[in-house]
């Protein structure tokens, strides 16, 4: 078996405190320091496990453990919630030689914890580090979801060196892509280009503009839930809320709804491995950034301990269905109501092409009461006709 622990450094003592109460976060981490052992995988059972990656290919020349320490630091002294956790923090990863060897060993380590059911938190570094994720899921074997909450796409040329610009185009063209879909929410249209989104939409990828998302936030709360890892970038928040990220832009979300978006991540039962990047490496500690994005963290945190189990066995009395046909079109759409969670489902049939890919018969995609009501109108949901797409072209 493999020694982790050869692959990382302990937490600085700066993060510690000598008058930490039992209520905060420091108090219930098992964490590696200098005078603590690397975390035991293999005799306690943890739910999460927080991984630093400071390597950002931005500032090479960067002190890699200088972020995660510094957001570790704030996190350190929140308070949690009325739950009980069990948490690991493992300390950074040194492995600094390349991006394909950070790459490499990180995906390896998170596939020791997904196939342990501990849910990795990734404090970076840069969103190169997302195809790290990405590999984990690959290797595996697990056809994945990506939502990234990031105000580009992060497309562009796939034959250059991996970079936090291209991330996506090289998840893409892997010959054996287990990318099933990919959501973008927050993206601004001046740093689009017109035919990137008419190509994504060819891809029937999921694309929500910045402003369509603030008006209604609780509309991304379907799409977070049907991912299974997160990427969220800091540069998504407005500069004057994080002026210090790596891509600072005048618009964007505000701290609370950054936040907002980080607590749907952790109550989202599919949700299985979370991403946080995007301050400039090297950054001083007082940096309202590294704040933030402790927030973040600590919201991914609180939903994951209030998450309401859901079997998605939808014939379970739990469950209630709803039944809609169509005018002039041959399919009808079933959408479920979970009683006790509240959450709304519609069932996307799969062809015997794509049950032999797939190996499920239909699929069952997050909507909300909204798309019932749109399909009661004889109008098919937009996120329905995506999925019907993709299983079935």
């Amino acid at each position: 078996m493999k020694n982790w622990e050869e692959l990382f450094v302990p937490i600085g003592n700066f993060v510690l405190a000598d008058d930490f109460n039992r209520s905060q976060l420091s108090s219930n981490i098992d964490y590696f320091g200098l005078s603590r052992e690397f975390p035991d995988l293999d005799n306690h059972l943890y739910h999460i496990g927080i991984v630093g990656v400071g390597f950002d290919d931005s500032d090479l020349a960067a002190n890699i453990y200088n972020t995660p320490d510094n957001v570790r630091y704030w996190l350190y002294r929140l308070f949690k919630g009325n739950y009980d956790v069990s948490i690991a923090d493992f300390g950074n990863l040194s492995v600094k030689t390349s991006l394909d060897e950070v790459v490499n060993q990180l995906s390896d380590f998170l596939v020791e914890l997904l196939s342990r059911k501990i849910l990795p938190v990734i404090i970076g570094g840069g969103k190169e580090l997302v195809y790290a994720q990405y590999l984990a899921y690959k290797k595996i074997g697990k056809f994945c979801n990506l939502v990234n909450v990031s105000s580009t796409l992060d497309f562009k040329d796939a034959s250059e060196q991996l970079t936090a610009w291209n991330f996506l185009s090289k998840v893409l063209n892997d010959g054996d892509n287990y990318l099933f879909n990919y959501s973008n929410i927050g993206y601004q249209t001046y740093f689009t280009p017109p035919e990137l989104l008419e190509l994504f939409r060819g891809f029937n990828f999921e694309m929500h503009r910045l402003g369509e998302v603030r008006s209604r936030m609780e509309d991304s709360e379907p799409v977070i839930r049907d991912a299974d890892f997160l990427c969220l970038d800091l540069g998504s928040v407005k500069h004057a809320d994080a002026p210090h990220c790596t891509f600072a832009t005048p618009n964007g979300f505000s701290s609370d709804e950054i936040c907002r978006l980080a607590r749907y991540s952790g109550l989202s039962y599919k949700m299985s491995s979370a991403g946080f990047y995007g301050i400039k490496p090297d950054g001083k500690l007082e940096w309202t950034d590294h704040h933030l994005m402790a927030q973040c963290i600590w919201h991914f945190i609180e939903g994951y301990y209030l998450r309401k189990p859901e079997s998605l066995e939808v014939e379970d009395h739990q469950y209630t269905k709803y039944t809609v046909a169509y005018q002039g079109y041959p399919e009808e759409i079933s959408f479920y109501k979970n009683r006790l969670t509240e959450k709304w489902w519609m069932a996307v049939p799969v062809s015997d092409l794509g049950m032999d890919k797939y190996r499920i018969k239909e699929y069952l995609v997050p909507c909300s009461e909204t798309d019932y009501d749109v399909a009661s109108m004889n109008e098919i949901p937009d996120r329905w006709l995506r999925t019907y797409k993709k299983l079935n072209q």
